[in-house]
């Protein structure tokens, strides 16, 4: 019976460890692809209009909005159809990026620009603890939905976002009018419908 009892006991620590390491190896993952590669300077690796290459934040002007569903902090429901019919802003952000914390007042400033011009800001926020995390309380007031996602991320993966931060801007028929990797970047194709930052 004690051979028993200390088997159980070495397994549950076994699974254990072996979740923290999977979790920690998951969030050094996702924390690398925040960062994007060193050779870029301006353009961000847009697509140029001829060199085949996608854009590093994996969402491009004229990429469709996807179909999702998610559930926001507040326990609600947004999915696509609540946001149809009006421009949106999507920020894409995760609790191991720095430059994360570093955009939120000029996702701000971007964020009063949209909904003043009649739209919404949805913003995903993924970690381990998204829910309660700093940067989650921050964006309070800023968005009108947040997504705290864990590592997984469904709703950034449904929209192909690969790198953190990113943003995009939907015109009312769904469509990205704007992407990149830092709300300002979103002037450097703004179209005249979108308001740009002073």
């Amino acid at each position: 019976m004690d051979f028993l009892v200390a088997g159980l006991v070495l397994v549950t620590v076994l699974t254990g460890l072996n979740l923290v390491l999977t979790l920690a190896l998951v969030r050094r993952w996702r924390a690398r692809g925040s960062t994007p590669p060193a050779d870029h300077d301006h353009d961000h690796g847009h697509d140029d209009g001829g060199d085949g290459r996608e854009p590093e934040l994996g969402i491009a002007p004229g990429d469709r909005m996807p179909d999702f569903t998610a559930t926001t902090l507040d326990g609600t429901t947004v999915g696509a159809d609540e946001l149809a019919g009006r421009p949106t802003l999507v920020a894409f952000l995760s609790l191991d990026c720095s430059t994360c914390d570093e955009s939120v007042p000029a996702l701000a400033e971007r964020a009063r620009l949209v909904q003043n011009a009649g739209g919404r800001v949805l913003a995903t926020v993924v970690g381990v603890d998204a829910s309660d995390g700093e940067l989650t309380s921050r964006l309070v007031g800023i968005a009108d939905h947040i997504v705290p996602e864990f590592l997984d991320a469904p709703v950034g993966t449904a929209f192909g976002a690969r790198l953190y931060p990113g943003f995009a801007h939907y015109g009312p028929d769904g469509v990205v009018t704007a992407a990149g990797l830092s709300p300002r970047e979103l002037d450097e194709t703004v179209p005249s419908s979108l308001p740009s930052l002073p």
